[in-house]
């Protein structure tokens, strides 16, 4: 009885590792990331109008539209952040973790 490789080649486990990004990638990352935020801001600022009462001009929606705001609110923060990253920029300093204290341990007393 003969073994045979039973792995396709392309899953093969000697395979090349992965390039870095290259900086036009990068840039073209950065065009699509600020494309999508300005689309997901432009959608939900005419869900807005849509929605706004003429006379009183109170806005008011059902909640599909309510839905679709929230996850075009989601999309265009997850662009922000994403445009945040590619350009190189950190988290802000209100944001960032404090260091952690280390815990006073106590022995135990027996009792």
């Amino acid at each position: 009885m003969v073994a045979h490789d039973t792995q396709p080649e392309s899953q093969d486990q000697h395979t090349t590792p992965a390039q870095s990004v290259r900086k036009r990638d990068r840039i073209q990352q950065r065009h699509q990331a600020a494309a999508l935020q300005r689309f997901a801001y432009d959608a939900a600022m005419s869900l807005r109008a849509a929605c706004t009462d003429k006379e009183s001009g109170q806005v008011t929606m059902d909640v599909k539209t309510a839905v679709a705001v929230q996850k075009l609110i989601g999309a265009w923060d997850t662009a922000a952040d994403r445009l945040r990253v590619l350009k190189g920029r950190g988290l802000p300093a209100a944001v960032r973790s404090k260091p952690r204290a280390v815990a006073d341990i106590q022995p135990l007393e027996p009792a």
